[in-house]
């Protein structure tokens, strides 16, 4: 049986265009019984588009596919949040219009 609470793949994009920190956690409400704070994704691959003008980034959410549309934050080294929308892993073209032109 699959777990309904696996973390799965999707895309991020950033709100204000930044680049999500790679390797960073999303935090979710709570903690675990070690005390630390739950997490409810992490980002496995960072990148800014000039395509789409913003940052990009691969992740694996829990639920993913779920909350395509939900936006979620991400902590930065300085102390400062990332917002990202979950959107789906193809960002450019995904009709394939452009492929072969």
């Amino acid at each position: 049986m699959v777990d309904p609470n696996r973390w799965k793949l999707v895309g991020l994009e950033s709100v204000d265009g930044t680049v999500i920190p790679d390797g960073a956690y999303a935090v979710a409400e709570g903690e675990n019984a070690n005390g630390q704070r739950n997490t409810q994704g992490r980002v496995t691959s960072t990148y800014y588009s000039a395509n789409l003008d913003r940052g990009i980034a691969m992740g694996l959410v829990k639920d993913g596919p779920d909350r395509i549309g939900e936006v979620i934050e991400f902590p930065k080294t300085d102390g400062n949040t990332v917002q990202a929308k979950i959107v789906s892993p193809v960002f450019y073209d995904p009709d394939g219009e452009k492929q072969n032109v």
